[in-house]
């Protein structure tokens, strides 16, 4: 059973499953409800954190721009792009991981798109700013949680007694008539809040109303260890900040910065425990063998380069919707090489559109010496370097 595009959408001219939270569009959809539409988690699946009833997913600060930089910037309505039999497959698997709370485990070569469906889940959804956790061969799953700084905290604390000592004055946080023991433990307890900041993974596990989006970008490139140190969190939704634990006694509820800036949360007993599963693309771009114990836990789905229409759409998002001259020239010509091994990335064809229209100033398509000069200008394979 299928249903039909919102009016005006993306989706005009093709008809989507009525199963599918995300259209693949990559625009957002005005009148979208996602708290009415998205169904209840698998019980399995569900989580007891209490959101903040008056938190929100953050639209409005700059880094918002993040996603307009990797897909063009919103558009009203969109070119609509035929749902093929391999775009069709990867939907499916998409919308399965949004249904399912699962990790969607995105594997396929650099440069096909990977990191950006991300963006395009957050936009299409309304779920604001993407939390992109960058992977590399020294990451650990603690600095994807939070980050503790007791050197600059041990510092503070130093200049600030020095301060008081030179002026002669008392520190008023410690009561008179109280214990001097609890109330230096409560001082450090308020204070440990401007020390530790949570990383986009422990952004991404706060209890919302809606699911955060998190970008798990070069999975591949991490300890191999990694994908275990992991699977404690993908499976209880949740962990500990045992320096915030310590002091459950003296501060129940203390708060910390987050991984969205000048924006910060209360962490209750040391504890953290999502009420809604973030949405998380974790991208790899090798086959590099992983643990069968987190491979279960995840929807993997292998993405390959899109196709002509495709393309064509994806240029068009980053230059006002329009096509500019010589495009499809250039996709096709883009298509041919990678047919025959060169191993090209999506940002390779963007450079070339932007050079010919920018060297091209009258605005006529490029002649196919043109095509093929520039082409060999920035379309280098990916395994070699200049001469």
């Amino acid at each position: 059973m299928t249903t039909p595009p919102e009016t005006g959408s993306a989706d005009s001219a093709r008809t989507v499953p009525d199963w599918w939270i995300f259209h693949g569009t990559g625009q957002p959809r005005g009148h979208l409800d996602l708290a009415a539409q998205l169904p209840p988690p698998p019980p399995w699946r569900a989580y007891g954190g209490e959101p903040d009833p008056g938190a929100s997913p953050p639209h409005d600060h700059p880094s918002a721009e993040d996603t307009a930089r990797v897909l063009g910037w919103p558009r009203t309505r969109a070119s609509a792009v035929p749902l093929g039999p391999r775009r069709r497959r990867l939907l499916d698997r998409v919308n399965a991981a949004i249904l399912l709370r699962r990790p969607l485990l995105l594997a396929g070569p650099p440069g096909v798109g990977k990191s950006s469906l991300a963006h395009q889940i957050a936009r299409e959804l309304g779920l604001g700013r993407v939390l992109r956790w960058a992977v590399n061969s020294r990451t650990t799953a603690t600095e994807g949680l939070y980050v503790y700084d007791p050197l600059t905290q041990i510092h503070d604390l130093n200049v600030e007694g020095a301060r008081r000592r030179a002026l002669g004055t008392v520190d008023r946080r410690y009561s008179a008539d109280g214990d001097p023991v609890e109330a230096h433990l409560r001082s450090s307890a308020e204070s440990i809040g401007r020390y530790l900041t949570l990383g986009p993974l422990g952004t991404a596990f706060l209890p919302t109303r809606l699911p955060r989006v998190l970008l798990v970008d070069d999975f591949d490139l991490g300890d191999f260890d990694l994908a275990g140190d992991l699977l404690d969190l993908f499976e209880n939704g949740g962990y500990r900040v045992p320096e915030l634990a310590r002091l459950a006694g003296v501060a129940e509820s203390i708060e910390v910065a987050t991984d969205d800036p000048d924006r910060t949360a209360r962490v209750t007993r040391g504890e953290v425990l999502c009420s809604a599963f973030p949405i998380t693309v974790v991208t790899c771009n090798s086959d590099r063998d992983l643990p069968p114990a987190f491979l279960r836990r995840c929807v993997p789905v292998y993405m390959e380069l899109p196709d002509a229409e495709e393309l064509v759409s994806l240029v068009a998002g980053h230059f006002d919707g329009a096509t500019p001259p010589g495009t499809r020239a250039l996709v096709t010509e883009f298509l041919r090489r990678t047919a025959d091994g060169h191993r090209l990335s999506v940002d390779q064809l963007l450079n070339a559109v932007h050079l010919v229209g920018t060297v091209d100033g009258a605005g006529a398509a490029p002649s196919p010496e043109q095509v093929e000069h520039f082409s060999d200008m920035v379309w280098h394979r990916l395994t070699e370097t200049a001469g």
